[in-house]
């Protein structure tokens, strides 16, 4: 019998994940917060809401915090795992249009997908999406429509099957690992169209430092290209010069 479950890792979002959570919990048979070293009561202000909260008193980012939350969701008999942020940038209504996917193609890891909504996102955002999408897309020997959003159903077979080294798991560079192995393994991809969520939804600074945090992931992109040889064959997929007829693709 599918149990999907719902994951949320949250530093410092009282204002919103209350909220999250509650809206969360109807669609999914258990929510889980993984609250990564908060200092404004976010995992008390979850008291009564029936999430099961891990509450750490150190913050070791973002990526530390999904793995530790995918295994206990595995633990509790989990099938799938939906990821959704804590701050509103994600809109749980839409967790029923994952669900539908995964259960056309329960084997493929489903991302949500803003490119049909781009104007409303910030100019550098975009900017920084499309190379994203370019760039991963070339590692991962596959043309991808949304690399960086945050909102994603894994099926426990795919998570099962990761084998991310550790280095590749810190701050934010496990969701872009996770797509980077689990291409090397087959996993295919599905998308569900979603709108771009920004103004007047996000209620504080963003946790992504964007000199940092990107030469972080760029690092990691470059040091799986360079380890592959530079797949040029993925090179010229991303580019969408050369033809897919399945999310599976190619990752040579």
């Amino acid at each position: 019998m599918a149990s999907p479950f719902a994951l949320i890792p949250a530093h410092n979002e009282i204002l919103t994940v209350r909220q999250v959570v509650k809206e969360t919990i109807p669609l999914v048979d258990k929510v889980i917060v993984v609250d990564d070293g908060s200092t404004d009561g976010t995992a008390g202000s979850l008291s009564n809401t029936g999430a099961t909260v891990l509450r750490h008193e150190i913050n070791l980012g973002k990526g530390d915090r999904l793995v530790e939350g995918f295994q206990s969701a595995l633990d509790k008999g989990a099938t799938a795992v939906i990821v959704l942020d804590a701050d509103m940038q994600h809109d749980p209504a839409d967790i029923p249009k994952f669900l539908a996917q995964h259960q056309d193609n329960p084997l493929a890891i489903v991302m949500g997908d803003r490119s049909a909504d781009m104007e409303n996102m910030p100019g550098s955002r975009r900017k920084g999406i499309k190379f994203g999408n370019f760039f991963i897309g070339w590692a991962c020997g596959r043309r991808i429509k949304d690399a960086q959003c945050g909102m994603r159903l894994y099926p426990a077979t795919a998570l099962k099957r990761l084998d991310i080294p550790r280095r590749h798991i810190g701050g934010f560079k496990f969701e872009t690992a996770a797509l980077l192995y689990a291409a090397e393994k087959g996993i295919p991809f599905e998308y569900v169209p979603l709108k771009a969520r920004y103004e007047g939804f996000v209620l504080r600074p963003s946790h992504f430092d964007p000199l940092r945090d990107f030469m972080r992931l760029f690092g990691l992109v470059t040091e799986f290209l360079l380890l592959r040889g530079l797949r040029p064959m993925g090179f010229l997929k991303a580019l969408g010069l050369i033809d897919q007829k399945h999310n599976r693709g190619e990752t040579k």
